[in-house]
């Protein structure tokens, strides 16, 4: 989306995280319609109201492969140029449910992808030196998972993870 995204369709998944937000306004900003999705009807209500017919909310889980299904068939042809996952970012604590619910996701919209642009974004934090183990199984598996998604996509869309900083451990918790 080099830039000019006017006339563009971006959709974001799970987008009820401060990320999604502002990933939400900056895209509408420059002439995208934006679909912001999230289990969250509130949040994504609230989205869609910080820019009022260039962002519209669409309330699903999308951790869970079924309803991203429907979704697919819903979405059906039309054209998708960018598809950002924030399924990790949005629900830390459900890593092992978004490396399963984003290749469901792209795999439901890959029509719309190969129509569109076909990029796939994946953002997530990358683990912290002083993660628990699982915390870092996690972070290889999201890590492992673009080079994969891209074999499957072939020529119908681009995958890459967007790793962000970890957040550090504060009194024995990851966050």
């Amino acid at each position: 989306m080099d830039g000019e995204t006017s006339r563009k369709t971006v959709l974001i998944a799970s987008a009820g995280c401060a990320v999604g937000g502002e990933l939400a306004e900056r895209f509408a900003a420059t002439g995208a319609l934006v679909v912001v999705a999230d289990h969250a009807e509130r949040r994504a209500l609230a989205l869609a109201r910080r820019a009022p017919g260039k962002i519209e909310s669409l309330t699903i889980d999308c951790l869970r492969p079924g309803q991203c299904r429907r979704l697919g068939e819903i979405w059906g042809d039309t054209p998708l140029d960018l598809l950002v996952h924030l399924h990790p970012l949005r629900s830390p604590r459900r890593l092992g449910a978004a490396v399963a619910a984003i290749p469901a996701l792209t795999r439901a919209l890959m029509d719309g992808l190969a129509l569109g642009e076909g990029l796939v974004l994946v953002g997530c934090r990358a683990a912290s030196h002083d993660a628990r183990p699982e915390a870092r199984a996690f972070d290889a598996a999201l890590a492992a998972l673009a080079p994969h998604m891209q074999a499957e996509a072939g020529t119908h869309a681009r995958v890459n993870v967007l790793r962000l900083g970890p957040v550090h451990r504060t009194h024995g918790a990851d966050t």
